[in-house]
């Protein structure tokens, strides 16, 4: 069986939320905290890598800090540094940004179980729109995205360009009990831009409490 970790992007301008969004508190931790204890737990403990800006001040982590070779590079580039990062601690890494807060471990189980052979990238499509933060990437994948760097490409969209993705459909998602258990209506995929829109989050869940 492969080993599974995971990526978090961590060092976005945050320039909408007028604060770095790493650093916004939810549940009692900072975002970017709360990430990584989401997605460790749904690789089951495995390697958790967190890709800053260059400077960027973070927290004391228990996780593998790296910068992105250029300062907001864009997410391509981060999604690359982490990849690479990973090599030799895993086989296939869960990416996602410290946006979306009501992630689940479940959902990460679900997206990385979902990769087959033959995939080099698993994307689920969650009402209408990819989720390549999302989604689950082949370590091994990290040259062939280096070339879309050098190329000049610098977004997930282009990913395709180089590997196979495979989209991950709402009906496959929910397929799986565990999920549709702890995200019913795959809030998972709920991210914040704004002061608003998290505040937006943070009521979701004192709702549901």
């Amino acid at each position: 069986m492969e080993r599974a970790g995971a990526v978090v992007l961590a060092g976005g301008r945050s320039s909408r939320m007028g604060r770095p969004k790493a650093l916004l508190e939810w549940g009692g931790a900072t975002a970017v905290q709360h990430a990584v204890d989401v997605v460790r737990a749904g690789v089951d403990g495995g390697s958790v890598c967190v890709v800053r800006a260059p400077g960027q001040e973070l927290p004391a982590l228990d996780a593998l800090v790296v910068e992105d070779p250029v300062p907001f590079a864009g997410p391509l580039a981060a999604l690359t540094e982490g990849l690479e990062a990973l090599d030799g601690r895993c086989q296939v890494a869960f990416a996602c940004g410290v946006d979306t807060p009501l992630l689940v471990p479940e959902l990460v189980r679900v997206v990385v179980g979902a990769l087959l052979e033959g995939d080099d990238a698993v994307v689920p499509v969650i009402e209408g729109r990819a989720q390549p933060l999302l989604a689950a990437y082949r370590v091994a994948l990290a040259p062939r995205l280096q070339e879309l760097l050098a190329r000049g490409l610098g977004g997930l969209k282009d990913v395709p360009e180089a590997a196979v993705v495979r989209s991950l459909t709402e009906a496959e998602l929910t397929a799986d009990p565990t999920l549709t258990e702890a995200d019913p209506e795959l809030r998972s995929a709920r991210n914040a831009n704004t002061p608003e829109e998290w505040a937006a989050l943070r009521a979701l869940v004192s709702h549901r409490l």
